[in-house]
C-alpha cells in the first residue's frame, strides 16, 4: 500500500518543528500510523483509497441488481452469475453494455472511482416484464429463464458463492487522491501520532499542563466517514 501522505506533512500539521528540523517522532513512527490511518479509513468507509493494481474482487450478490464495489478506477475484467459482463463507463462510448457502473458522487474529484455496478433495470409492479426497459432485451437474451437475472422468480433469489469476480485498479492512483482523502489521512495519522501520551488514561496534558481528552477521533475523520461510507444500497426483488 502507498502512502497517501507523508511523514512531513504530517509533522507539518501537528506543528511539531520548524521546517527542516526533526522531532521525536521518527519517519517510521509517523509512517506506520499513516499506513495505519490508510487501512483504518478504507475499512470504516468499506471501500478504497490508495492504490492497488491488478486486483482481484468476488463477492455473493444472490443476483442483486445493484452492487456495492469498493472502488475500482479501472475494471479489466468482470464476470456475474458465470458470464462475462461488457461494463459501460459513463462516457466511454459503450453503448450495448451487459452492465453499468455507478461512479461515485463526490463533487471535486477528477477521476472518480466506480463504486457499484447495476446489470439491469430495476423491476417495478406493472403489465410489463422488466426486461422491456433495455431496448436490446432480445439481442441480449434477457427474457430467458436462463439469464442470471431471472434466476429462482418470483421472490426467491439464489446465487454461487463469489458469483461476480472483478480484476481491475482499485484505489485512486498514487498522487490523484481527492484533498479530501488526503486530509483526513494526515488528521487521523496525526492524531495517531499523540495518542500514546494519553494510552494509560485518555487523557494528554498540553505544554501549559492543560488536559486534552483523547478518548474521540477528531470530527474531521468522524464526518468524513459518514459521507465517504458505502454500501450495499437496495437489493432487487426482480
Amino acid at each position: 500500500m502507498n502512502y497517501i501522505v507523508t511523514a512531513g506533512q504530517v509533522r507539518d500539521y501537528l506543528q511539531l518543528n520548524s521546517p527542516g528540523s526533526s522531532s521525536k517522532y521518527s519517519d517510521d513512527t509517523i509512517g506506520s500510523n499513516i499506513l495505519s490511518a490508510q487501512q483504518q479509513l478504507e475499512h470504516w468507509c468499506r471501500r478504497w483509497f490508495a492504490n492497488r493494481t491488478g486486483v482481484t474482487w468476488a463477492a455473493t450478490t444472490m443476483l442483486a441488481t445493484q452492487v456495492s464495489l469498493p472502488g475500482f478506477r479501472t475494471i479489466t475484467t468482470c464476470t456475474w452469475g458465470g458470464s462475462t459482463q461488457s461494463v459501460a463507463v459513463p462516457g466511454d462510448g459503450n453503448t450495448s453494455p451487459s452492465a453499468w457502473a455507478l461512479l461515485e458522487p463526490h463533487v471535486g474529484v477528477e477521476s472518480p472511482l466506480i463504486v457499484g455496478l447495476q446489470f439491469r433495470p430495476w423491476r417495478t409492479d406493472g403489465d410489463r416484464p422488466w426486461w422491456y426497459a433495455d431496448s436490446s432485451w432480445w439481442d441480449k437474451g434477457l427474457d430467458s429463464p436462463y439469464f442470471p437475472g431471472n434466476w429462482g422468480g418470483g421472490y426467491a433469489y439464489t446465487s454461487m458463492p463469489n458469483d461476480l469476480v472483478i480484476v481491475g485498479d482499485g484505489g485512486y492512483a498514487a498522487g490523484s487522491e481527492p484533498m479530501a482523502v488526503r486530509d483526513v489521512v494526515k488528521v487521523l495519522a496525526a492524531w495517531k501520532t499523540l495518542r500514546p501520551a494519553s494510552i494509560m488514561g485518555d487523557v494528554a496534558l498540553t505544554p501549559g499542563g492543560a488536559p486534552v481528552d483523547m478518548t474521540s477521533l477528531p470530527p474531521e475523520v468522524r464526518d468524513f466517514v459518514a459521507d465517504w461510507a458505502i454500501g450495499q444500497q437496495v437489493v432487487s426483488v426482480g
